[in-house]
């Protein structure tokens, strides 16, 4: 099989995973209906979204090789990240007295696919405490809002967001 044929049956058994843990139902009729609206997905989405056959000025973007037990390993650091701001946002909120310092910061990245570099601004923007504002993506730049500086300044989020590329890197690239 193919890596692009592989990685459109990934795809699928993705999306198709995702509608039974929506719809929590495993009846012949709602899986049949799953499956077809996974593959229309993944048929309207496929070559815009992973191919990398969209065009910016002279370049073309690299192609995504998505590889699924990469996404295993890195899903409990994923979730482990998100309980651990969880927590820390809880504990700024509970505080009788808030005293947060807000910024924005600019971070350089290192993935060569864009739709790799939007993956990254998602994961920064699922974990609490921090939201991509813009991402740059002639000059692979992304523009993260953390709510508090004071805990973190810019130079550990731009380290934290290097490891973050370097986890994706080995999942998307």
């Amino acid at each position: 099989m193919g890596s692009s044929l592989k990685n459109k049956f990934i795809l699928l058994c993705l999306l198709a995973v995702l509608w039974i843990m929506l719809t929590g139902s495993f009846e012949p009729v709602s899986l049949g209906a799953g499956i077809a609206v996974s593959a229309i997905i993944v048929q309207l989405t496929w070559r815009p979204l992973l191919l990398g056959t969209r065009h910016v000025g002279a370049h073309s973007a690299h192609p995504l090789d998505i590889k699924p037990l990469e996404i295993l390993k890195i899903l409990p650091r994923f979730m482990f990240d998100i309980l651990k701001a969880s927590a820390e946002v809880a504990i700024i909120a509970l505080k009788p007295r808030i005293n947060i310092r807000p910024g924005i910061v600019r971070v350089d990245s290192h993935l060569k696919n864009k739709t790799a570099l939007v993956f990254l601004a998602n994961y920064i923007t699922l974990t609490p405490g921090t939201l991509t504002v813009d991402i740059d993506t002639a000059h692979h730049h992304v523009f993260i809002h953390a709510l508090d500086l004071g805990t973190l300044d810019a130079s550990d989020i731009r380290n934290e967001v290097a490891m973050l590329e370097k986890r994706l890197g080995r999942v998307l690239e």
